[in-house]
């Protein structure tokens, strides 16, 4: 048996080239190889509803759409002009996205610190799970986080040169990332909360350079504004549904305590510790520091802000993504100077690292754990494949010419994972209520057969029974993920004065 000494040389010329490699050439090979890995495992995951959804917004490209802006649909669609209607044209320019975002946190720790630091942030954002999936799907937040990190970054090469171009550009990427999601908006309202609280620069707020930025702000979102001045100001109704605001805006506790618990799960239990503690303590103690309050204005406003809203209804866990930008950046210096003074904290910030790469790495496939389904956080990227199975079968039997499901997520699958991609429907609705009441819909009395397919167990849409003479379930099925059931749904042959008999 060989020493122990000699079984560990092998690693002592790696770890030594590691620390005289720069952490510039560090962060460029990990990019690249994550960028390679997620390319190659992005296809490994189905779809999840959301990324089906807007690849069929992608299909009726427009200037904006009921729920969110254009940019998302804009960029699944040059991905699949590229790479077809798969899995891997939705997905690309989602790890691209991710590469680019991860290449801004880098440049601007990098700017605001050193190299050094730049990676530790690398680093944290690769192991944090909401971060790391957000590298493989698709969806709003995808555009929002890059766009975010690229106006944290030009924000601060505008106030370090002066130069008022940059604030030209920093409208046009704030303006590009309200395209995708409207929170990147709050991102003036974060401007202008550092440019108060730091009294040298207070000036800015009343200059041409706030100016040149609301004009490129304004100019870059002018799709969206043609957009809901042509369809009675939609985007109004949707952001009000969204608010969780009904009649009155009502407190309940127990509804910010799931907000904050769901952020523990998606960023990690110690992670989400940290940034805590380090925002408490840098604001307390650290505030007069210049780039402390850079960073800190560009989080706080963000997670004040849906922080209020969930007093009233628990928002999403994704909501405050943007915000993880400048919060990684001054967690990791907070706990780095903790750590010099108090060098028995490296075992808690080891910890919280490797809790957070460990439920990452679970999150790649949750198979293994054998979870039960309402329990999986994958379990809305699977068995589509099986559902999209059923429901073929169903078309095939009764010659079914009309696909209608009860919500946008088994329409989107139907339409994707049907070999033809037809067009799918939902039960008519008062207009914009959903974007596909913006859409050419179904006419049952030119059509006699349909199927109605729904995860819902409530009775059937009276609309639906308005329209057809005979409704009546001819599968009722779990769908199967490698042997494992997933989701219940009903398939129903809608007809009008027909038997339902198979042909």
């Amino acid at each position: 048996m060989l020493p122990a000494a000699s079984l560990q040389f092998p690693m002592a010329p790696v770890l030594s080239a590691l620390r005289q490699t720069s952490p510039l050439r560090l962060a460029i090979l990990l990019l690249l190889a994550l960028t390679g890995y997620r390319l190659w495992f992005c296809t490994r995951m189905e779809l999840v509803p959301d990324e089906a959804y807007y690849w069929l917004w992608s299909k009726y490209l427009a200037a904006s759409y009921r729920d969110k802006g254009p940019a998302i649909a804009w960029t699944i669609a040059l991905g699949t002009k590229l790479f077809g209607d798969t899995v891997f044209g939705i997905r690309f320019f989602a790890v691209l996205l991710s590469t680019g975002t991860g290449w801004l946190l880098f440049s601007l720790a990098r700017r605001l610190y050193d190299g050094r630091i730049a990676l530790w942030c690398l680093l944290v954002a690769t192991v944090m799970p909401m971060m790391a999936v957000g590298s493989i799907l698709i969806t709003i937040d995808s555009l929002s986080v890059f766009f975010w990190a690229w106006g944290v970054l030009l924000f601060w090469i505008a106030l370090d040169t002066g130069q008022a171009i940059y604030w030209f550009w920093i409208g046009l990427v704030i303006g590009a990332g309200f395209l995708a999601k409207f929170t990147n908006g709050v991102q003036i309202v974060c401007i202008g909360s550092f440019l108060l609280w730091s009294k040298e620069h207070r000036p800015l707020l009343f200059s041409r350079n706030i100016v040149i930025m609301g004009v490129a702000f304004l100019a870059a979102i002018t799709p969206l504004i043609w957009w809901n001045v042509q369809t009675g100001w939609i985007h109004f109704t949707a952001l009000h549904s969204r608010s969780g605001v009904k009649e009155s805006f009502d407190i309940h506790p127990v509804e910010l305590l799931r907000f904050i618990g769901e952020e523990f799960g998606v960023i990690s239990p110690l992670l989400m510790a940290g940034i805590i503690v380090a925002a408490v303590g840098l604001t307390w103690k650290n505030h007069a520091e210049f780039r402390t309050r850079f960073l800190l204005s560009q989080a706080l406003p963000l997670y004040a802000l849906f922080l209020f809203f969930s007093l009233n209804k628990a928002g999403k866990g994704n909501w405050i993504a943007p915000a993880l930008i400048t919060s990684i950046i001054f967690t990791v210096v907070f706990w780095q100077e903790l750590v010099s003074r108090r060098p028995a904290w490296r075992w808690g910030v080891g910890a919280a690292f490797t809790m957070a790469l460990v439920m990452s790495a679970a999150l790649h496939d949750t198979a293994f754990l054998r979870l039960p389904p309402g329990l999986d956080p994958l379990r809305r990227s699977q068995g589509w494949v099986d559902f999209a199975a059923h429901v073929q079968r169903a078309r095939q039997t009764y010659n079914a010419e009309i696909l209608i499901a009860n919500h946008y997520s088994q329409a989107s699958m139907m339409s994707f994972y049907l070999a033809d991609h037809p067009v799918t429907y939902l039960p008519p609705e008062e207009y914009g209520k959903s974007q596909f009441t913006l859409w050419p819909t179904y006419h049952p009395q030119l059509k006699t057969r349909a199927l109605f397919v729904t995860n819902s167990t409530r009775d059937l849409p009276k609309t639906l029974q308005e329209q057809f003479s005979k409704i009546e379930m001819v599968d009722d099925f779990m769908s199967q993920h490698k042997g494992r059931p997933m989701t219940r749904f009903r398939i129903y042959l809608c007809t009008q004065n027909q038997s339902p008999a198979p042909l």
